[in-house]
């Protein structure tokens, strides 16, 4: 009985021995099949993927949080200047930038320049309100009527607002090959810098534009960057009143066709004298301004006879002897345009002149000069272009800055030797520094040490402006030397060919 139990124990236990020889059997399996040359490749392989996928993922998240995005556009369209930038390091107030823009219908361009305040100084914050889910929120700042995309600037420190509307951030031009209106340029950056400008001056400069004698009108591209730099601009007809207004910043005289009287003369004098500052431009073709040039001579300079052409190739357009490309020298005004190394066109110009009769109390700045080479025709109407007897041999001053300190009173008057370098053509003509230098001028000579215009960012083609020499040069380099050395070089190696 004994032993027939133990059969029926050993029975009973031969399944279970068998059972775990088969387990140990799937585990020795399970485990080889992790030790083969296959596992381990495919296991690196994910290893690799899964830390690859978290670099990537940190990455991101960096770039993300520090807006380390590259600007690829034309012009960097969507990154601020570094004039912008630095006026903005500069903001001691605190700025709240509101985009009024309903949530899905944003413009890519407002918004990614928005987004780039938002990370320019720790004083300002961009937010976005949406104006159908806050219908009222805009009255409490402004009266106008808000357009999507637009923008209110609002300063927490003195409460001064400026509402920038959507359609003032782009320039438009009419196609007439479509009859279609197309956006030319962006100026979101301009609009709202300058709205920044205004919410945190202290007092708005105001220009008055002396009229009455056939002065030459601001261009509307002149007139809208003004506005955009918080200038306003006043009509002034001086044979109508007794005194500049007091509010006077800067007096601006473009090119007089008709001599000023001796009243106007006297009550222009009497401004300047007491801290009043001017900028002047002349018209090379008009005579008889005996009133008007006593003004300039009682400063110590004079116009020389005449119009200014450039012997010197270096120093104008092309073949037009008469668009000068002067040397622009070192100041405060050029100091930008001269960082841009950026032409000032000046067209069909006259001479300045220091004279000997000048006051010690005057300092006197050239801004533009002439080469060496440049003449002054004194018969305009002659159809010569070469110096002739009777002209006068440069060098010749085309812009010049007038500073006087007296009696507590400082000031300054910038005079230019052309009123058409303020042109429409040549202020909105890309590659040229004149709009810089008109703005700059004015900056300096009202006192607006801290103000900055940001141009508009232009879609359209941009063209290049050389000298006649350098013309010369690379015409000659594409049309002779380079066809002449694949000439040259393609000889050699057949005559090298057929010696072997």
């Amino acid at each position: 009985m004994k032993e027939f139990d133990n059969e029926i124990k050993q029975e009973q236990e031969m399944p279970k021995k068998e059972t775990n020889k088969v387990k140990k059997a799937a585990f020795s399996g399970i485990k080889a099949s992790f030790s083969t040359r296959k596992f381990k490749g495919g296991a690196y392989t994910t290893v690799v993927t899964a830390v690859v996928l978290v670099i990537v993922l940190l990455i991101n998240v960096f770039v993300s949080e520090l807006d380390l995005k590259v600007d690829l556009s034309s012009d960097d369209m969507f990154t601020l200047t570094d004039t912008t930038k630095e006026y903005l390091s500069n903001i001691k107030d605190d700025i709240t930038i509101y985009y009024m823009v309903q949530t899905g219908s944003e413009d890519n361009i407002v918004k990614r320049i928005m987004d780039k305040y938002n990370s320019a100084s720790g004083r300002i914050s961009v937010i976005h309100k949406d104006p159908v889910l806050y219908p009222a929120f805009a009255s409490q700042y402004t009266d106008e009527e808000i357009s999507n995309n637009s923008v209110i600037v609002v300063n927490n420190t003195n409460g001064k607002v400026k509402y920038v509307d959507y359609n003032d951030m782009f320039e438009y031009e009419m196609d007439y090959t479509t009859y279609n209106t197309i956006t030319s340029g962006v100026d979101v950056e301009g609009q709202i810098t300058s709205a920044i400008q205004y919410t945190t001056m202290e007092e708005l400069p105001v220009m008055y534009m002396v009229e009455g004698h056939g002065e030459m009108q601001l261009s509307d591209t002149l007139k809208a960057t003004l506005k955009k730099i918080n200038v306003t601009t006043n009509k002034l007809a001086t044979l109508k009143t007794e005194s500049i207004p007091e509010d006077c910043s800067i007096l601006l005289i473009t090119a007089p066709q008709t001599d000023y009287s001796t009243e106007e003369v006297d009550m222009i004098k009497e401004y300047l004298s007491t801290g009043g500052d001017a900028i002047i431009l002349v018209d090379y073709a008009v005579e008889g301004l005996g009133n008007f040039n006593s003004l300039l001579n009682y400063y110590g300079v004079g116009f020389v006879n005449g119009v200014v052409l450039e012997g010197n190739s270096n120093y104008h357009m092309g073949k037009y002897v008469n668009y000068l490309l002067p040397n622009i020298e070192s100041h405060e005004i050029t100091s930008s345009i001269l960082t841009k190394d950026a032409p000032v066109i000046t067209p069909v110009a006259k001479g300045i002149e220091i004279l000997d009769s000048a006051r010690s109390t005057i300092e006197l700045t050239p801004l533009l000069t002439t080469s060496d080479s440049a003449y002054s025709k004194t018969d305009i109407q002659s159809d010569v272009i070469d110096k002739e007897t009777g002209d006068i041999e440069g060098p010749f001053n085309l812009g010049i800055l007038i500073e006087e300190n007296y009696n507590d009173a400082e000031t300054k008057i910038a005079v230019y030797g052309s009123a058409y370098m303020i042109d429409e053509d040549l202020t909105a003509f890309p590659s040229s520094g004149n709009m810089d230098m008109f703005l700059n001028t004015v900056n300096y000579v009202g006192g607006k040490d801290n103000s900055v215009a940001i141009p508009i960012r232009n879609l359209a083609q941009e063209y290049l402006t050389i000298s006649a020499s350098q013309s010369n040069f690379w015409a000659a380099l594409v049309v002779i030397v380079i066809p002449a050395s694949f000439l040259i070089t393609g000889g050699y190696i057949c005559i090298k060919r057929r010696k072997k």
